[in-house]
């Protein structure tokens, strides 16, 4: 078994430390194959932060036979560590590493530690920041990151198959690249986590500005306590959302219309089918009398112009009167008009808004 020790001076972003501490592992195998019960494992990757220094230890089995000792030298080098930090290690690498070691007579309990699976946390941030997948090297470029690895980890297979045959030094300096810049490339790619707390963390986001252009949609910057790496978007019929660095700056598009506040008194009410209006059953006096029937969920409503926006989460507005185009149209909104110019009333729509769509 060869084990390849590397230093990389690395600086750590504040909101990154809290995952890399004394005790936290980043932890990347390589495998001759997906079946836990006829394939090995030929490389485990690990690292550490110490000071300002990620520490790479690669633990590399240069033929079948040195698995055992692979494994067994990773139970010794994790004897402190009370934390790993994966890329889809709770699927895949520790489950694997669990039956291996079980295959070679050891008790292994991974989930004993406390895990960090990046793939996990990110999981629904693929729509969000429009990526093709998740895999690891999708991420890395999303964040800008290069690297010189060329394969992935099914085709080095073939690669570890030769140089298990003739010690191949091309073969083996492509399996030592790919698995040295997964592991390294976790440490990087903690950062897109920051996307995964958003929804979270946006209450907090203070208002600085709020303002309306010629066409009369609102405008709102907001801060957030945290630096995005990349910038992205949301957008819909109503909204464009733009998040870059520590900002979010918000468009919203009212419409000015005529809608419908129905009543959910309408037994009280009765309709004057002259007039196509509803008047309270107290108010009803001889002269309409005639033209009078009993009022319908259907037809009780009150019509109002105003500034609207959609009500996205009805629970959200329920203090507040709910305006629609037609009683079966089941798209709400919220009339705004007194509420253009007010910050915290704006703010706590566009936060909400977010926290929906994201």
């Amino acid at each position: 078994m060869e084990v390849i020790n590397k230093k990389y001076h690395k600086k750590i972003d504040s909101p990154e430390k809290k995952y890399l501490n004394d005790h936290s592992c980043l932890l990347d195998i390589e495998t001759t194959g997906f079946s836990r019960d006829y394939n090995q494992i030929y490389m485990i990757g690990l690292a550490r932060m110490i000071d300002d220094s990620l520490d790479v230890t690669l633990l590399f089995a240069e033929n079948p036979d040195e698995e055992k000792t692979v494994l067994e030298e990773f139970k010794k080098y994790s004897n402190d560590i009370t934390d790993f930090i994966t890329f889809n290690g709770l699927s895949f690498d520790f489950p694997f590493i669990k039956e291996r070691m079980n295959h070679f007579g050891y008790e292994y309990d991974f989930k004993a530690y406390n895990h960090l699976d990046i793939y996990k946390e990110c999981k629904y941030l693929k729509s969000l920041l429009k990526l093709n997948n998740l895999k690891q090297k999708t991420i890395e470029s999303f964040l800008g990151l290069d690297r010189d690895d060329k394969y992935n980890g099914g085709e080095l297979i073939e690669h570890y198959k030769i140089y298990c045959q003739c010690q191949d030094e091309e073969c083996y300096n492509n399996l030592i690249t790919h698995n040295l810049e997964d592991v390294k490339g976790m440490a990087d790619i903690l950062t897109i986590l920051r996307y995964s707390s958003i929804s979270k963390n946006i209450e907090k986001a203070d208002a600085n500005e709020l303002s309306l252009d010629k066409d009369n949609n609102i405008l709102l910057t907001l801060s957030l306590n945290t630096s995005l790496p990349k910038r992205f978007s949301i957008s819909g019929p109503y909204y464009y959302i733009v998040f870059e660095n520590d900002k979010v700056n918000i468009e919203l598009r009212p419409t000015t219309d005529t809608l419908r506040y129905y009543l959910n008194d309408y037994k009280n009410y009765v309709y004057i089918e002259n007039e196509n209006a509803i008047i309270p059953k107290q108010l009803l006096d001889s002269q309409n009398k005639k033209y009078a029937t009993k009022a319908t969920k259907e037809n009780c409503f009150l019509s109002a112009e105003g500034t609207f926006l959609p009500a996205f989460n009805k629970k959200l507005f329920e203090n507040e009167k709910l305006f629609t185009h037609s009683y079966n149209d089941k798209k709400c909104y919220i009339d705004i008009s007194s509420h253009m110019e007010d910050i915290d009333y704006i703010r706590n729509y566009a936060i909400n808004l977010i926290k929906h769509k994201i």
